[in-house]
């Protein structure tokens, strides 16, 4: 796991230089405090694999585009699509947790997200629930998705 560097609530936490840079577009759509938690679990960025994909994107975000996929965020996890189709119906709660922070953190970072991430990132929305039951993160975030980019 990458270290922290700020805990919520310090000076610096309000730049979100730990966090990385956000987009235009996830700044003005995602606006809940929820994505820029670090230690909120059902947050996209306060568990592990969500916090880990963050900070390592973070470092190369000139290297993303408005084309970048969830593969090219974290190919380890979604080289394999049918695998992380499986995982997330068997209710792997690492492939849950990988999915929703590699689709938050492509969505802050790039402003973008392709429709098979989108259908990924909602599909693992929906096994949170099924492990944890519904949770209000897990709505807000599936209410977001659900609006940003649509007419």
């Amino acid at each position: 796991m990458t270290d922290r560097l700020d805990p919520a609530g310090s000076a610096d936490s309000d730049d979100d230089a730990h966090l990385g840079p956000k987009h235009p577009a996830f700044a003005a759509h995602f606006r809940d405090p929820i994505y820029d938690d670090e230690g909120d679990d059902f947050a996209p960025f306060g568990n592990d694999e969500g916090w880990d994909t963050l900070v390592v994107a973070a470092k190369r975000v000139d290297e993303l585009s408005s084309s970048t996929t969830l593969a090219q965020i974290e190919p380890e996890w979604f080289d394999d699509r049918a695998a992380v189709v499986a995982g997330i119906d068997e209710d792997d709660v690492d492939m849950i947790d990988a999915v929703i922070g590699a689709g938050f953190t492509l969505l802050r970072l790039t402003g973008q997200i392709d429709e098979f991430g989108r259908g990924l990132l909602l599909r693992a929305l929906d096994a949170r629930d099924r492990v944890y039951d519904p949770q209000p993160q897990t709505e807000r975030m599936r209410a977001d998705l659900l609006t940003f980019g649509r007419g």
